[in-house]
C-alpha cells in the first residue's frame, strides 16, 4: 500500500502535538502513540474506516478529539487532513494532492 500525505498534514499534526506538549510530556507521548496506531490501522486495512459526510474515509482517535480524513484509490492512500472533531466539517476537505 502506497501512502501519499498532503503537505499541510504535517502542520495539522504538529499544531495538535504542540498543544498537548504544553499540557505535559506524558499526554504528548500518549497522543503520538495513538496517532501511530491510527496511521498503522489505515495502512493495514484502509477500507475498514467509515465514510465521513464529505465523502472521505474517517479514522478517529479514541482518547483524543481528532480524526484523519483520507481517500483510497486502488493501492494508494491519500491522507488529506488531520483535524479536531470540533473544526468546521469543511476544513481541509478541498485539499488536492
Amino acid at each position: 500500500m502506497r501512502v501519499i500525505r498532503h503537505p499541510k498534514l504535517a502542520d495539522d499534526v504538529r499544531d495538535a502535538a504542540l498543544h498537548y506538549a504544553e499540557i505535559s510530556e506524558r499526554v504528548c507521548s500518549s497522543f503520538w502513540n495513538e496517532l501511530e496506531a491510527v496511521l498503522e490501522s489505515i495502512e493495514r486495512n484502509p477500507r475498514s474506516h467509515h465514510y465521513d459526510a464529505c465523502g472521505l474515509r474517517r479514522a478517529n482517535m479514541k482518547r483524543f478529539p481528532y480524526h484523519l480524513l483520507y481517500d483510497v484509490e486502488d493501492d494508494t492512500v491519500f491522507m488529506v487532513v488531520f483535524r479536531h472533531d470540533r473544526r468546521h466539517p469543511s476544513f481541509g476537505t478541498r485539499r488536492k494532492i
